[in-house]
């Protein structure tokens, strides 16, 4: 068995939250050789985001343990073999347990979901990559809101986005915990009318205060949480839907029990990224492709993706598309 490390670092022009914005991606592609069969992996923790740093990730991931990785690798369960696997890495490291866990997945034949397609802020700009993203076939749409200075034009542009739109077509709002709890009360008042699909964290204690009106979705708060506490956040936060973003919360076999979790306590389950890589893309497709949900899925292109070499994207009609060829559909010689 063999693993190499390389490193990649480019520019992500429009890569942005609410509070800050990436214009540079840096990121970690991990190729695990075992005779002639090749598996490849993505760490990319998003700074100011995720809780692991690329600098750790990278030394963690030279320190492994080949010969625990290959036993892992022999449990014929999948989902027992990647939790084998995440756990040769501390939970505190949920970047380099995406990527080890990622060279040995690949996706559910024939499987086919919809996307939601990522606007940004709802100005001009977002509402033009609105329409041109309505030709290309989308009926799902999230759009970010928490800039500072700029909540009444925010409000202002969701309604001009559902206007556009006419009924039909969903609306998803994510504020990344940027407004105040008086803000959050006020704007999901507001924003009721406008048949909302849910909004995401939209103050930063999310189990200290009521959320309003609106379907709320858990994001952030998922971070560090065990599947087993799972439910107490749900009835604390009164939250109806999981955003689960493998590359922070630590991988994919994670995410399984999350979403196991989620499905018995009746709530939704969306899978997205945190600005990842195209080898990330791929295996969090693989992970949606393999969940039971008919929810949109959070993982159209973005501007992440600009930063790493051009690869094909498992995205045929504004739907992800499970493809045919061994594990992750990519070969490390795309990357050179």
């Amino acid at each position: 068995m063999r693993l190499l490390l390389r490193r990649f670092s480019g520019a992500s022009h429009g890569a942005q939250g609410a509070l800050r914005a990436w214009p540079v991606r840096s990121g970690l592609l991990i190729e695990l050789s075992v005779g002639s069969l090749r598996g490849l992996g993505e760490a990319s923790p998003l700074p100011g985001y995720s809780p692991d740093s690329l600098e750790e990730t990278e030394r963690a991931l030279a320190a492994l343990d080949l010969v625990a990785i290959e036993d892992a690798m022999r449990l014929e369960d999948t989902c027992e073999a990647l939790k084998a696997v995440a756990r040769l890495l501390p939970k505190q490291l949920p970047a380099a347990r995406m990527a080890l866990e990622t060279a040995v997945l690949g996706a559910e034949p024939g499987a086919r979901r919809s996307l939601a397609y990522l606007l940004g802020a709802p100005n001009a700009e977002g509402l033009e990559a609105m329409n041109c993203a309505v030709l290309a076939g989308y009926r799902h749409f999230k759009i970010k809101l928490g800039r500072a200075g700029n909540f009444n034009a925010e409000l202002a542009g969701v309604r001009r986005a559902r206007r556009l739109l006419g009924a039909g077509p969903r609306l998803r709002l994510d504020v990344n915990r940027a407004w105040s709890e008086a803000e959050a009360q006020i704007g999901c008042a507001l924003l009721e009318p406008l048949d909302i699909e849910f909004i995401e964290e939209p103050y930063a204690q999310p189990s200290d205060a009521p959320h309003g009106p609106l379907p709320l979705a858990l994001d952030e708060s998922l971070q560090g949480l065990e599947a087993a506490d799972l439910q107490a956040l749900a009835r604390r936060t009164g939250a109806s839907v999981l955003i689960l973003k493998p590359m922070v919360l630590g991988g994919l076999s994670h995410c399984l029990e999350l979403a196991g979790r989620a499905r018995s306590l009746n709530l939704g389950v969306v899978v997205s990224h945190t600005l990842d890589g195209p080898v990330a893309l791929r295996a969090a497709a693989a992970l949606a492709l393999a969940l039971p949900t008919a929810a949109a899925q959070g993982l159209a292109p973005h501007a992440g993706l600009g930063a790493w070499p051009k690869v094909a994207l498992p995205i045929v009609d504004a739907g992800l598309q499970a493809w045919s060829s061994p594990g992750l559909g990519l070969a490390p010689e795309q990357f050179l």
